[in-house]
């Protein structure tokens, strides 16, 4: 047992466990104990182990990992330990168990803690004051605050997906999405079986991505951990992530559900410093500004050459007729202006050079003033350039969701 613990610290140091945000609202933070036991388990302070071990399971007494190690620091020192988890018989397996432990030592290296930015959100608008950004590689749930559009590292959480992974495609896959969401509602945990913990937030899976690429299912929400376990496996649930219930509970205060908090999961993260996170978020706002310039123009041409040829698609149009409609309804149009407010640009995970944008549209013509949400997908081609590949208004109801406000 000592050597395993000596061989997964070996690879996952000390110098890599630095101290872990406080949460006042928990007398002993749940990683933070249980790196304490694995630490002088390292130090072979075997005795302190023991000592804190027994401290994590008076304040967690359901942590199926904190039970593992007390058991087997019980074996050990009863000198009769013939392998790890022999002390305890486990569900879920032994292997979920050790692959908990590695998963929450490894997030301990993540560049968020360096100062690196996600790749992921390029803006964020000035309604939304929390993102949340899900890398299901180290399951873990990054929230970031909103400090003048630039995101900012709140806190973290350990996080459960589904059974088969990520990269969800069709109903009952087990997998877990890809992609940019947004939470779309509230259910108490009086509406829901002790499985989803203490409530959930569902999020609109599938977006107008999925739709477009046929994925299939429904029901991903962001859930709480039934009540005989302190957190499920890394890999155990349905599709959705998971968390547990304390987490839930701490998650709830930077959700706005009516203000459709933004739900970026990813595979994994790819990070940028500071200097490259700017030099992207100017290259983008420029995107923008010149297709509205071109737009306000009314050089139809000017316009036009902002969308792809080949890859357009909107609403069931391509882009000829996507084209056609354009310069119809346009004919009679002039003294066009726009203007944008409430902008979040994200680069969409999961796929090639793909940027999604969401604002509040206002749009003032000679014979039109009409204000929508909208939402537009850029997309790079070969030749380098960004290109439109989708346009429409946006949605964040799915299906699910507004059959559940009609009932």
């Amino acid at each position: 047992m000592i050597r395993f613990f000596a061989f997964l610290l070996y690879c996952f140091t000390a110098t890599l466990i630095p101290p872990v945000m406080a949460e006042s609202s928990a007398p002993l933070h749940y990683e933070q104990g249980l790196f304490k036991t694995l630490e002088d388990i390292q130090n072979l302070n075997h005795e302190q182990a023991l000592t804190g071990s027994r401290e994590f399971l008076r304040h967690y007494p359901t942590s199926k990992v904190g039970q593992l190690i007390y058991a087997d620091l019980l074996m050990a020192k009863a000198g009769i330990l013939s392998g790890i988890g022999s002390g305890i018989h486990t569900e879920p397996k032994l292997d979920d168990l050790t692959f908990e432990i590695k998963q929450r030592l490894s997030n301990q290296q993540a560049p968020a803690y360096e100062g690196y930015l996600p790749e992921n959100i390029i803006q964020l608008a000035e309604n939304q004051p929390y993102a949340i950004v899900v890398d299901q590689s180290l399951s873990r749930l990054y929230v970031y605050r909103n400090v003048n559009g630039m995101p900012v590292l709140e806190t973290d959480y350990f996080i459960s997906i589904g059974v088969k992974g990520f990269g969800k495609q069709k109903r009952g896959d087990q997998k877990t999405p890809i992609g940019v969401y947004h939470v779309t509602r509230y259910i108490d945990d009086q509406e829901l079986p002790d499985l989803y913990g203490l409530g959930a937030f569902p999020v609109n899976y599938p977006n107008v991505w999925d739709i477009r690429k046929n994925r299939t299912g429904g029901g991903i929400w962001i859930h709480g951990t039934p009540s005989h376990t302190y957190n499920r496996a890394p890999w155990s649930s349905n599709g959705c992530v998971v968390v547990s219930n304390p987490d839930f509970s701490r998650i709830d205060q930077y959700i706005n559900h009516d203000q459709h908090t933004p739900v970026i999961i990813a595979e994994s993260i790819n990070w940028l410093t500071l200097e490259q996170w700017r030099d992207t978020q100017k290259s983008m706002l420029q995107q923008l500004t010149r297709w509205i310039k071109d737009w306000e123009s009314n050089d139809h041409n000017q316009y036009i050459r902002h969308y792809s040829e080949t890859d357009f698609n909107a609403n069931g149009r391509d882009f000829r007729e996507w084209e056609g409609h354009k310069r119809w309804v346009k004919r009679d149009r002039t003294n066009i202006k726009i203007e944008f407010s409430n902008l979040n640009i994200f680069h969409y995970p999961g796929e090639q050079d793909l940027v999604l944008m969401q604002y509040d549209q206002d749009y003032q013509s000679s014979n039109l003033n009409v204000s929508s949400p909208k939402e537009i997908f850029w997309k790079k081609h070969q030749s380098e350039q960004w290109k439109i590949v989708y346009e429409g208004i946006r949605q964040f109801k799915t299906a699910e969701d507004k059959l559940a406000e009609n009932q």
